[in-house]
């Protein structure tokens, strides 16, 4: 059997037990057959109403087992949906600060390009071009 049905397992050994108690008590006493009727009947009314007694105590457990689970269950579900919205804000974050890095890497590329033209020009506007004597 599995370790679940552990309380069912309990009940209906208990039930089974209490009846063949009952009976076996009932049975070894000196009584005349009316008397021994009467006996059992209310044994059994007694046990009958012990054992709706026990099932109903049982459900009720179950109801609130099952209540707890699905509390439970709710809030690990708004815990995951917290944590989940956390990871992305942080994604989110290092995406800009990576996006930032990379445009201040271009602007210093495009600012170092610029010179490199600019010291070109200057160069070249600066030099009088080389003459060829032998042209």
């Amino acid at each position: 059997m599995s370790e679940n049905d552990g309380g069912a397992s309990f009940f209906l050994g208990f039930l089974i037990g209490a009846m063949a108690g009952a009976a076996a008590a009932l049975l070894m006493t000196p009584q005349s057959g009316e008397d021994l009727r009467r006996t059992i009947e209310q044994k059994s009314v007694t046990l009958k109403d012990e054992a709706a007694r026990k099932a109903e105590d049982a459900k009720v457990q179950a109801q609130r087992l099952a209540e707890d689970a699905k509390t439970q269950a709710s809030r690990l579900s708004e815990d995951a949906k917290g944590q989940a919205q956390r990871l992305a804000d942080q994604a989110r974050g290092q995406v800009e600060v990576a996006g930032e890095k990379g445009r201040i890497v271009i602007s210093e590329n495009v600012r170092k390009a610029q010179q490199v033209v600019l010291d070109a020009k200057d160069k070249l506007t600066s030099e009088p071009p080389a003459i060829d004597p032998l042209s």
